[in-house]
């Protein structure tokens, strides 16, 4: 026979069901505002139930609170960091060809002089030269027009090498957030396993994880695999544990569980220019390891990859 207490047991296990299912609710209001969070759940199940040894069988113990768990879909993460590094392409891009095109306006108003109307200053001042050859002042305003015309070309010389150097400089500050976030995305691994060995759900972590791949998906392209661990004696058997793999640039390794490899960057000497109007110092980028970095892999993608091209 069960116990005279069952009843309240079954209540009590009520109680307690729903009071995670309370405080969850709480979190997930609590954090509306908090980046990169995903709504949690109370996932719960039916108490194993009770032999009676009755007419009836077995009656029933209650619920019992299985896990906390995030309510998020990874096939919409795919998708996402698929289009923000499309998006961090071509909004650099679009950043820096306005740039460009301000360097070339030409509306025909005070101070923004551009070459058609410097050009056809010039060739009205060679036309009056070419009417009236003895007049000095035709002459002068003729040199002053072509003088006028070499500074254009001579200042939009130095705009665009000004603007390669911001570039070649932007570059670099992303390499050096594609390492930091690589660094951080490692250190989760192993927070989120020491967490996961023991049963519980690292849900918190997992979305600073996931938002740290978010803002690297910006810069390049990513590609996320994560494999639970098993035990080598027990292979059917999990221990709880994963592997979460990160690999950039078209399959390059980034992040390894606990490991991770970082991006270095060298500046090019006078003789290793690529073009001959390139600016001194445009920083080539590989691997610390001494591996290839090839920034013109035709498969990367992502804000660097816009820079690159831009560059």
């Amino acid at each position: 026979m069960p116990s005279q207490f069952f009843g309240l047991n079954i209540a009590g296990s009520g109680l307690r069901a729903s009071n995670a299912a309370l405080n969850t609710t709480a979190n997930n209001i609590s954090n509306e505002q908090t980046k990169g969070y995903s709504r949690q759940e109370v996932t719960q199940q039916a108490s194993d139930a009770l032999r009676t040894f009755t007419t009836y069988g077995c009656a029933g113990a209650g619920v019992d609170t299985i896990a906390i768990e995030r309510v998020r879909d990874g096939f919409y993460d795919v998708k996402y960091w698929n289009n923000n590094c499309k998006y961090g392409n071509y909004s650099v891009k679009q950043y820096y060809m306005k740039t460009i095109e301000d360097y070339f306006k030409d509306d025909g108003s005070v101070g923004t002089s551009g070459f058609k109307t410097i050009f056809d200053n010039m060739s009205a001042a060679l036309q009056s030269v070419t009417t009236n050859s003895s007049s000095t002042t035709s002459k002068a305003q003729f040199i002053s027009a072509a003088k006028t015309l070499t500074d254009y070309f001579n200042n939009m010389y130095g705009n665009l090498q000004e603007l390669q150097k911001d570039i070649n400089l932007e570059i670099k500050q992303n390499v050096d957030q594609i390492n930091s976030i690589a660094e951080k995305i490692a250190t989760l691994n192993k927070q989120i396993n020491v967490i996961e060995l023991s049963g519980a759900k690292a849900n918190e972590l997992r979305d600073q994880r996931e938002k740290l791949v978010d803002d690297l998906s910006k810069i390049v392209d990513v590609d996320v695999t994560e494999y639970d661990i098993t035990d080598p004696n027990k292979p059917d058997r999990k221990t709880g544990g994963t592997r979460y793999i990160v690999q950039i640039a078209g399959g390059q390794p980034l992040v390894d569980a606990n490991d991770y490899n970082t991006l270095s960057y060298t500046a090019r000497s006078t003789s290793e220019k690529v073009n001959q109007t390139d600016v001194d110092g445009l920083y080539e980028i590989h691997w610390s390891n001494g591996n290839e970095f090839n920034l013109t892999n035709a498969a990367m993608k992502g804000k660097l990859k816009g820079l690159v091209e831009l560059r």
